[in-house]
């Protein structure tokens, strides 16, 4: 794990500000994508949390239906 850091460090220590702009730019270029799909989409945190009630709630409804069925 340190080692990693570590050659993350010495990656942000050797690159020159000439090319840490334009990949500073593509990264939050790649961010705003990445936010524009997940809006589009419907997987914001909020949907997110909706689907997983949804998902849950309909595992339940399963577990009750298949135990009524053993009566």
């Amino acid at each position: 794990m340190f080692a990693i850091l570590g050659d993350a460090a010495n990656a942000y220590n050797a690159i020159p500000w000439e090319d840490a702009i334009p990949f500073i730019a593509v990264l939050i270029g790649l961010y705003w994508v990445k936010a524009k799909i997940d809006a589009r989409t419907g997987l914001g945190k909020k949907k997110s949390r909706e689907l997983k009630k949804i998902i849950v709630d309909a595992i339940v409804e399963g577990h009750r239906q298949a135990h009524r069925k053993d009566d």
